[in-house]
């Protein structure tokens, strides 16, 4: 949370006392996108890797995540996929 709040406040900074270097940071943060996708796999993969499933079977909470995770493929990532397909449909992506 620090982070975004460092980068908004330097960005910030950058646009009002040096507005020739904004095209230079837009520059700079469309390459760091790559970046923050890496990092966002990174995330739920350390998640995944930490998770103990043994320990959640023991303390009688594996039914419950196995629950979960039949919900989530089942019929939780469907509703979203609807939703989105009815917000964003006819949506054209922005050409830069």
């Amino acid at each position: 949370m620090f982070g975004y709040i460092a980068t908004f406040l330097a960005v910030l900074l950058i646009a009002l006392f040096a507005p020739g270097l904004t095209g230079k940071v837009k520059s700079a943060m469309g390459e760091a996108n790559g970046f923050r996708s890496i990092f966002f796999v990174i995330t739920f993969f350390s998640i995944g890797v930490v998770s103990n499933f043994r320990k959640l079977w023991e303390e009688r909470i594996g039914r419950l995540a196995a629950v979960y995770v039949v919900c989530l493929f089942g019929f939780i990532i469907w509703i979203g996929l609807l939703i989105s397909w009815l917000f964003f449909h006819g949506v054209k992506p922005p050409l830069a």
